[in-house]
């Protein structure tokens, strides 16, 4: 664990991360000053790679923000990406010096690389050499907070997990752990008003991985100042970059600065007018006109977040202002920040966590580690363990800095014990004031097609298998995909609106055909079909899973797990998963169908230990419902020389490994008792 295995981690990474890539274009329109271009949803060249080996599959997301834009045909031309909307394939373009290209040409697009950020952060030796000096800090934290004790006292109304988490802050690394519906950005924002109303000096800054999860937070901070009768505080939360959603700010325009608005359009445009690099003379007076718009930037930058209590940006912004934000230091060798917060943490790579760490005199990680991990691209062992892996890696199993939020009030009873079962160990359940709530109920008992009301969790039978396709570059399922739409024209027809339903799958192949058989059935574009990656932080009455193919080997991994506890835990009232044989053979998909089908097993629980006393055991007990100390479920199958068994539980619907020998020694022990 040495600063040169992380050196080397990094290197590999930004090897394997193409500095452009090449996407096709279907359409171009303009919108006012701006220019949507829809994207073909099979076709991305990357750098390095032969043409058609990549898809699109996980490319158009936040990480292309702010990326520059060229294109040479018909007219050169260049812009910036203002935004991009996954959903639609489709890149929202700001200051394009032509109109860009049409239908079945080119636009190249250099994403803006983050990673030189943090790899920056980890060549400065001496910041380097504190930033690695924290990692132990996150297994064992110690207590650093002298300040009152945070009680909640005006939020009455927070469940004992929560109050609990407010105490997180007085240790030098928390984890607040929240799984899925449990209120987790509610918390935080809860928390966070209490730190500043009862440490009036103390500064923070919020850190989360997207700009709409920054959005989130900020404003569950002001929010909790409203409700909680300390406007004195609101006005120093600013939420710094432009990249957010401007919409969600009304009312709340205190919570922008103004200051960077213009010198941030300057710098946009100027980098979208990057030269070629041929012409060397070109490229080196737009790098300094840039690096200076840049320092006038970082000046401006500097002034709002030196009069700011809270200052609240994506993790991206932070590794590349880092500089500006260590000058906030109050004297040589101190943190900047009294509190550092990384919202969606589980989404943050360790290394560059750590590369921000030193920022805070403490750090609060929050997020779900059972839920998506870090982007990673190289398959390097080094880069694994420091950039697919996250500062939950290193949490400590239990005590004082970490709280576990464990009741949901999102998913129905079902639901929330199907999600709480498989990965979750049976420690998530449904709040006690929403399972009182007779609203909250009659909310999730709502009838879909031939599936009753009250059945929360459905296996919509598929007979044929998903596979790869070619001509779309991913895997796609047909039969599916026409079994969603029926259950949408179905729940449509029966009162469910378009804006209740979200259609879920891991592969964007397999999203674009169900959205053409939605256009097909003349369905409204109001329905969501999103890749799951995308569906982090969203939820809806009705959620329809389609893997497309369990037999690809990505969805037969740990981050599968992950992906799948996303796409199942966004309903609230119902969840219908569209499972084939070949999805069924899938060991992480297999999970559910054995768990729906043993959580209605009435047959008498027989023990294990009075089993293995008898002849013919583990073989004999072939089939039967067993139990072995707390796990409960059925005798599966017996290796050929009968040395082994395997249960399968009941609650997890997981296969576990059993030893015969240690079960015949322990009975025969206890009847020698």
């Amino acid at each position: 664990m040495s600063l040169a295995d992380l050196r080397a981690a990094l290197q590999a990474e930004l090897a394997a991360t193409p500095e452009f890539y090449d996407f096709k274009v279907q359409r171009s329109e303009r919108d006012g000053s701006l220019w949507r271009v829809t994207l073909e949803p099979g076709y991305v060249y990357a750098e390095g790679q032969r043409p058609g080996q990549a898809s699109a599959q996980a490319l158009l997301d936040d990480s292309l923000d702010g990326a520059s834009a060229w294109w040479g045909a018909p007219v050169k031309g260049g812009a910036s990406v203002l935004a991009v909307v996954p959903e639609d394939d489709q890149l929202v373009l700001q200051n394009a010096s032509a109109p860009p290209p049409g239908p079945d040409a080119l636009i190249r697009l250099y994403p803006t690389r983050f990673l030189n950020a943090v790899a920056d952060a980890w060549w400065d030796t001496p910041w380097a050499e504190q930033a690695l000096a924290a990692l132990p800090d996150l297994t064992d934290p110690q207590p650093v907070d002298d300040g009152p004790a945070l009680t909640g006292a005006p939020f009455r109304w927070l469940r004992p997990a929560q109050r609990q988490a407010l105490a997180l802050v007085r240790h030098s690394s928390a984890f607040l752990w929240g799984p899925p519906g449990t209120g987790k950005t509610t918390t935080l924002g809860v928390l966070l008003a209490e730190y500043l109303d009862t440490r009036p000096q103390a500064r923070v800054l919020l850190l989360s991985t997207t700009n709409h999860a920054v959005d989130l937070a900020t404003l569950a901070v002001d929010k909790a100042l409203e409700k909680g009768r300390r406007p004195q505080w609101r006005g120093g939360v600013q939420r710094l970059g432009t990249r957010f959603d401007a919409a969600a700010y009304a009312g709340r325009e205190h919570l922008i600065p103004t200051d960077d608005q213009d010198l941030i359009g300057q710098l946009a445009r100027a980098e979208a007018a990057r030269p070629p690099a041929r012409d060397a003379a070109a490229l080196q007076a737009w790098s300094d006109r840039v690096a200076k718009l840049r320092d006038a930037l970082r000046a401006a930058s500097l002034q709002v977040l030196r009069r700011c209590r809270l200052a609240s940006m994506t993790t991206t912004r932070a590794a590349f202002t880092l500089k500006t934000l260590r000058e906030l230091a109050p004297a040589e060798g101190e943190p900047p920040f009294d509190l550092l917060v990384f919202d969606e943490a589980s989404q943050v790579s360790l290394a560059h966590a750590l590369a921000l760490m030193p920022l805070g005199r403490a750090r609060l990680f929050a997020g779900d580690p059972q839920q998506l991990s870090p982007v990673l691209r190289s398959s390097d062992r080094g880069a694994q363990r420091w950039l697919g892996r996250s500062a939950f890696a290193h949490k400590p199993t239990r005590g004082p800095a970490v709280a576990l939020l464990d009741e949901q009030s999102r998913m129905a009873a079902p639901i929330g014990e199907l999600v709480s079962d498989l990965f979750y160990d049976g420690l998530l359940r449904v709040a006690d004031d929403a399972r009182a709530s007779p609203v909250w109920n009659a909310a999730r008992q709502r009838a879909l097609a031939d599936i009753p009301a009250d059945t929360a969790v459905h296996v919509q039978r598929i007979r044929r298998d998903g596979g790869w396709s070619a001509t779309e570059r991913g895997p796609v399922r047909h039969e599916s995909a026409e079994a969603i739409a029926d259950l949408l024209a179905h729940g449509l027809a029966e009162g469910w609106q378009p804006h209740e339903m979200i259609v879920l799958t891991p592969f964007r192949a397999q999203r674009a055909l169900i959205r053409q058989r939605l256009r097909a059935r003349g369905l409204p574009e109001a329905v969501k079909v999103s890749t799951v990656h995308r569906a982090q932080g969203s939820e809806a009455p009705l959620v329809l899973f389609d893997p497309a193919d369990g037999a690809q080997p990505f969805l037969q991994t740990e981050e599968a797990r992950r992906l799948i506890n996303v796409a199942l835990s966004r309903a609230q009232a119902k969840v219908v998963v569209c499972l084939s044989p070949a999805d069924e053979a899938n060991p992480v998909l297999a999970a559910i169908v054995h768990r729906l089908r043993l959580a209605g097993d009435a047959r008498p629980v027989r023990s294990l230990l009075q089993l293995a006393t008898q002849p013919g055991f583990p073989g004999q007990a072939l089939g039967q419902r067993v139990s072995a100390g707390r796990h409960v479920g059925e005798l599966c199958r017996v290796s050929t020389d009968g040395r082994q068994f395997w249960l399968r539980n009941e609650r997890s619907g997981a296969e576990q490994l059993f030893d015969t020998a240690f079960w015949r020694a322990k009975a025969g022990a206890e009847a020698g008792d």
